[in-house]
Parts: C-alpha cells; sequence; structure tokens
C-alpha cells in the first residue's frame, strides 16, 4: 500500500485547497445585496440543474464564496431547509480537486471508502442567455474529514466559471485564507487530516483545543469553543448552536485599511484586531463572522 501518512516520503496527493466556501442563506436577493454592501461583486444568479437551488457566487482567481439559497422548495435542496433552522451561516466547504475520477482511485488505493463521483450542473443566467457550467464531485466520508461533511469538486468547464470583472471586489477581497470550525472534541481530527493531506500539513494539539490543516492553499482550523475566542479575537460561539459548526471566514486582502475604508463609506460596523485585520460581524453578513486579513508572502 501507499505511504498515506507520508512518513516514507512525498506522497501525490490530487485533492488539494478549498475550491469554495457555502454559505446557507434564507433569502438569497437579500444575501446578494447584504454582500455587495460589504463590498463583494456577486455572479449573476445560478440554478442547479435538477434540485431545488440556486447561488450567487463571489469568484476569486482560485477560489470562492458561494451564497446558497432555496429556490423551488418543491424539489430537492440537499438539507438546506434543516441547516437553516438553525439560522444562516457557513454551511461546509468544498476541497479541490483538478480530476475527482484521480481522487476516487486515490482513496480507493489507500483503503479510504466513497463513493464513485457524481456529475452536477448549474445553469448560469446571463443577460445573452444561460449558461451551463459542470462539475464532478466526489463525496468524502465523514471518517475522513471530521468536523465537516464535504467533497471534492472538478470543473469541467472552468473557462465559464470566471469572467476578470468577477474578479474585482471593492473591499479588496482577493481569495480565501482560512476556515474554522468549532468541534465539541478534536479527538481523531489530526490523525483523519493526516490521511488526506499529509503528516507536515497538519499541526496543534488536539488536547488543547486547536488543529492547523495546512490544505496546499489555504487552512482549516479546528477549534473547540473554549479556545474559538483565542483564535477569533475574543468572540464568543452562541451555546444554542449544534456542533460542529463552520464558525468564521477568513478572506486575504493586500491592505486591510483600504477595506476598513470601503467598509466605513457603506456604514458597515466592524472592529479592527492588533494585527489590523478587519472583523466584520454574523450579523452583517448573513450569519457569517467575516475576517479580512492581510495576506501572507509565499
Amino acid at each position: 500500500m501507499s505511504d498515506v501518512a507520508g512518513s516514507q516520503g512525498a506522497v501525490e496527493r490530487p485533492i488539494a485547497g478549498i475550491d469554495h466556501a457555502l454559505i446557507g442563506v434564507a433569502d438569497l436577493e437579500r444575501a446578494r445585496e447584504s454582500f455587495q454592501r460589504l463590498g463583494f461583486t456577486p455572479t449573476p444568479r445560478g440554478r442547479h440543474i435538477g434540485w431545488g437551488t440556486g447561488n450567487y457566487t463571489i469568484m476569486f482567481e482560485r477560489d470562492y464564496v458561494e451564497l446558497l439559497g432555496v429556490v423551488d422548495p418543491s424539489q430537492y435542496i440537499h438539507g438546506l431547509d434543516k441547516f437553516l433552522e438553525t439560522g444562516e451561516g457557513l454551511l461546509n466547504v468544498a476541497l479541490a480537486t483538478d480530476d475527482a475520477e484521480a481522487s476516487f482511485r486515490w482513496m480507493q488505493e489507500n483503503g479510504i471508502d466513497a463513493a464513485a463521483p457524481e456529475k452536477l450542473q448549474r445553469l448560469l443566467e446571463l443577460e445573452d442567455g444561460d449558461e451551463t457550467l459542470e462539475f464532478r464531485n466526489v463525496h468524502l466520508p465523514s471518517d475522513l474529514t471530521p468536523g465537516l461533511t464535504t467533497f471534492a469538486c472538478e470543473h469541467l468547464t472552468p473557462e465559464k466559471v470566471r469572467q476578470s470583472s468577477w474578479l474585482s471586489h471593492p473591499n479588496g477581497a482577493n481569495g480565501i485564507a482560512e476556515v474554522t470550525i468549532v468541534m465539541e472534541s478534536l479527538e481523531g481530527v489530526r490523525d483523519a487530516y493526516v490521511r488526506l493531506f499529509g503528516e507536515e500539513a497538519v499541526s496543534g494539539d488536539e488536547r488543547k483545543g486547536n488543529i492547523t490543516v495546512d490544505t496546499g492553499r489555504d487552512e482549516l482550523w479546528f477549534v473547540t469553543p473554549k479556545t474559538f475566542p483565542e483564535r477569533h479575537y475574543d468572540k464568543t460561539i452562541d451555546p444554542s448552536l449544534p456542533l460542529p459548526r463552520l464558525a468564521a471566514l477568513t478572506l486575504s486582502v493586500a491592505d486591510p485599511q483600504v477595506t476598513a475604508m470601503y467598509l466605513t463609506g457603506q456604514q458597515v460596523a466592524f472592529e479592527r484586531d492588533n494585527t489590523g485585520a478587519v472583523l466584520v460581524s454574523s450579523e452583517e453578513a448573513c450569519g457569517t463572522f467575516l475576517v479580512f486579513a492581510e495576506a501572507e508572502n509565499d
């Protein structure tokens, strides 16, 4: 068997990075307006073919944020209604792969039980006619990704997903840097993500309530309710919310001061931390605690 944990050398892993973060919203049009006020440039509306969900996306060069809402409750909505029973907010993160089939085979070869890839299509409602976007997703078993119920996403029509005008955001945001997941206990988190991303990608201490996973492009932070304030500027988690919960989304910006000036002009309340990062409350961003932090140089 190949070296899943990476102890005998580097392993080529077909899953790397966050492809997109999903925010579940109760009112799709209101969510679009809220994120425009925050300085984002949403794409035209999308509609999942065969499902009752639609979306607006916030596109960056290599990842994006998806605002996901119900447009036809009579169709399959993938449990979004149940999620919204506890309020809007970060629903999921999808990981990235250039080849869903290769990701599936890699998991099979390493003794990981995963379902075969499935195709998904989305209509993008453009002014000059709808475009069909196509994806192939491989769903990951929950024991491989504790804290998440996720999948790896391959773009079959990448040239249609991004237009240059969609990549420019007045608030200066240019990509996903981190997603924070709160869990009651981090037992087993380290070993699971070492299997997926390798030994060197995982750091921290489960017993101290803090595990960081370097996905190859960005980070997943796993914390407990007790340690969440340590990672996020003395903020606390609503104890009534079920766990695990994706609680914070950190976006990279070239200059947080530009972000602060824009939000001031829009009369959006925010805070600054001792690093200069801009913190926007979940009340302003459809249940999602947003952090705008200066991008680190590679």
